[in-house]
């Protein structure tokens, strides 16, 4: 992440989606071949437009704000806007979002078990990053 004065001018955010969990952990297994983690081990997220943050941020006042970018999930880029909250904690950034996708935006085919009770074509994307400047 590159931040300029008070504004973000560049971010790359990089998932590794064999760590992907959900909330009920008997679907967890069937996650990396939905996602062929295989062939695609990660997901990224590009930042394409500066993000404005409040003068008060440095000082750590949270702020909320949307990111948008390029999300690539399976090989498949598009563009999303993530709604974020972000404050500095002692030296560190604390950054919290989340956004729904659709799977089949991405390519995605919804997982399929007998012991899974059931699954949506949308899922929630949530992220927590801890960014210390380097």
């Amino acid at each position: 992440m590159t931040i300029e004065g008070t504004t973000v001018t560049a971010a790359t955010i990089e998932a590794d989606l064999a760590a992907t969990t959900t909330n009920d952990s008997r679907r967890d297994d069937r996650v990396p071949s939905a996602l062929d983690t295989a062939t695609y081990p990660t997901a990224t997220f590009v930042l394409t437009e500066p993000v404005e943050l409040d003068a008060d941020a440095a000082g750590g006042t949270s702020v909320t704000v949307d990111a948008t970018g390029d999300l690539t999930v399976h090989g498949i880029t598009r563009q999303v806007t993530i709604p974020l909250q972000a404050q500095l904690v002692d030296g560190t950034i604390v950054i919290v979002g989340s956004t729904e996708i659709t799977f089949a935006d991405y390519g995605v085919s919804v997982p399929e078990a007998p012991i899974v009770l059931s699954a949506e074509d949308t899922g929630t994307l949530e992220l927590q990053l801890l960014l210390q400047s380097s």
